[in-house]
């Protein structure tokens, strides 16, 4: 599959830098990573440890992941698997690629992809909206 849409990808949890599947599945494919923001709200799976973004207004920060062209298929590929993702049958994907609008440090706003939660809401909201400080 090819992608018709090179948007950046917005990453809140074990993606981020020094994060667990940071080094398998974004370093060395990147062109640009900066600290961003998007509105939502955050969860943590404490029986998976892995982190889960729904709707909402609460500030949930982390990266915005500009991927290598000679990268972006192939990253976005692995992303949609490791997020349980399929796009032609979203009822059963874990999480689902959506555009989203993120926001940058300096206040810029761009569109960029991020995986929300698609399943029942359990697990514990990190108040902190900060996967690396989950409280």
């Amino acid at each position: 599959m090819t992608f018709s849409e090179n948007l950046p990808v917005f990453v809140y949890g074990t993606l981020r830098p020094g994060q667990k599947n940071y080094s398998r599945y974004l370093r060395g494919r990147t062109l640009r990573e900066r600290p961003a923001a998007v509105c939502g709200r955050l969860f943590f799976m404490d029986d998976g440890g892995y982190p889960y973004l729904t709707a909402g207004r609460e500030k949930v920060v982390g990266e915005l992941m500009e991927i290598s062209p000679e990268h972006y298929d192939a990253v976005l590929r692995g992303l949609d698997e490791l997020e349980e993702y399929d796009h032609l049958d979203e009822e059963h994907s874990v999480y689902l690629r959506r555009k989203t609008e993120v926001i940058l440090e300096d206040g810029e706003r761009v569109t960029a992809w991020t995986y929300y939660w698609n399943g029942p809401r359990t697990g514990r909201r990190i108040g902190s909206g900060d996967f690396t400080r989950r409280e």
